[in-house]
């Protein structure tokens, strides 16, 4: 049964290849996934805090979720901020959890649990101990 949230799932980055996976998760749920590469584009799509859920690519251009992930990371009603990266870029990953992301996945980890992650607007995420750095 589709839900009607308007509800939305930024994605951050500029690999397309999850994107259909996402969108895949997200429909039956009623999100509208959005593609922000820059940082203009996600606080055009952000500044309605109409947002579920915020997954962060690592690979994408640093320079952009490094200046976003810590603003939206000290806000009050902020949605769960999930990044997802190269299993040996451990730098990036630390760093995404120091900078306010809720967890920093592997794209394995990710992959696997994505269905998850959507439905429980990344909560299950923050449960599953195993390989969360």
């Amino acid at each position: 049964m589709e839900m009607e949230r308007n509800e939305k799932i930024i994605v951050i980055g500029q690999d397309l290849f999850f994107l259909p996976r996402i969108q895949n998760a997200a429909d039956p749920h009623g999100y509208e996934v959005i593609r922000a590469t820059d940082i203009e584009t996600f606080y055009e799509t952000y500044r309605d805090q109409q947002s579920a859920l915020i997954l962060v690519d690592l690979e994408g251009n640093d320079a952009v979720w490094k200046a976003i992930v810590p603003d939206v990371a000290t806000q009050v009603d902020k949605p769960r901020i999930v990044a997802f990266g190269h299993h040996t870029d451990v730098t990036a990953l630390s760093r995404a959890k120091d900078l306010g992301c809720n967890v920093a996945l592997t794209k394995g980890q990710f992959s696997r649990d994505l269905v998850k992650i959507v439905e429980s607007r990344g909560n299950s995420a923050l449960t599953n101990a195993e390989g969360v750095v």
